[in-house]
C-alpha cells in the first residue's frame, strides 16, 4: 500500500512539472507573438492598419521665456492621418499620444507666445475626417525633462524617434541690409597754372566825358652817341 502511495505521489509530481513546463512555453510563445505584432515606424515612414494611415513628418523643439523669467520647453510634432474606412472618424489632437522614454506628455493648447514660431492655422485641428480624406497639422507638447526616445502613438500605430532627430526652431531674425562700399579712385591733382601778370596801363579821366583816357607810355629817346 505504501508503495502504491509513493507511485501515485510520483505520478502527481510528474504531472505538475509537465503542466508548469507547458504553461511556460505557452507564455513565451504568447509574448513572442505580442512582440511581433507591435511594429514601430520611423519619422517620414507612415504606419497603416485596417482603420487608418498615420505618420509623423517632422519633430521640432522651441523654448519661450515668460515674463517671470521661467523657461518653458516644447516639442512641435507634424502629423498626418488618412481615414481608410467607409465612415467619418473623429480624430483630435488629444487622440495622438506622445511618450518621452515611456512617460506620457499631454498635448497643449495654442498660446500667444507661439506666434513667434508658427501660426495657429498650422495646428492639427479637431474636425472630423471623411472617408478617404487626409488631415495634416502640428501638435504642441510641453517638455518637463530630458529624454532620449520619443514615441508618438495613434490607433495601434507607433512612430519612434531619437532625441537627435529633433530640430530646434530659432526665432526669425530681422533681415539686415548689406551695404557694399564702392572704392572711388582719387581724383588726379591738377597741375598748377602759371598766370603771367598783365602790366598796368596808366589811365587819366576825361573831365568832360568822365571816361578814362589811355595814356601810352613813350619809351625814352636814346641819347645821341658822342
Amino acid at each position: 500500500m505504501k508503495k502504491f502511495k509513493n507511485a501515485v505521489a510520483l505520478m502527481l509530481a510528474f504531472a505538475v512539472i509537465a503542466s508548469m513546463t507547458g504553461c511556460s512555453v505557452t507564455r513565451e510563445a504568447s509574448a513572442e507573438a505580442t512582440e511581433s505584432t507591435q511594429t514601430t515606424y520611423l519619422v517620414g515612414s507612415p504606419g497603416t492598419n485596417e482603420v487608418c494611415e498615420f505618420g509623423v513628418t517632422d519633430i521640432n523643439s522651441f523654448s519661450i521665456t515668460t515674463e517671470y523669467g521661467e523657461t518653458m520647453n516644447y516639442l512641435l510634432v507634424g502629423v498626418y492621418y488618412t481615414n481608410l474606412t467607409d465612415n467619418t472618424q473623429d480624430i483630435a489632437r488629444r487622440n495622438v499620444e506622445l511618450y518621452l522614454d515611456n512617460e506620457e506628455s499631454v498635448a497643449c493648447e495654442y498660446r500667444i507666445e507661439f506666434e513667434e514660431f508658427f501660426d495657429e492655422g498650422l495646428l492639427f485641428n479637431d474636425r472630423k475626417v471623411n472617408p478617404g480624406r487626409t488631415k495634416r497639422g502640428y501638435i504642441v507638447y510641453r517638455v518637463y525633462r530630458d529624454y532620449s526616445i520619443i514615441n508618438i502613438c495613434l490607433n495601434g500605430i507607433t512612430v519612434t524617434a531619437d532625441s537627435d532627430e529633433v530640430v530646434p526652431l530659432g526665432l526669425p531674425t530681422e533681415e539686415t541690409e548689406v551695404v557694399i562700399e564702392e572704392t572711388v579712385p582719387p581724383e588726379p591733382i591738377p597741375e598748377p597754372v602759371v598766370v603771367e601778370p598783365v602790366p598796368e596801363v596808366p589811365t587819366e579821366i576825361n573831365p568832360e566825358t568822365g571816361e578814362p583816357i589811355i595814356v601810352e607810355e613813350v619809351p625814352p629817346e636814346e641819347a645821341p652817341a658822342e
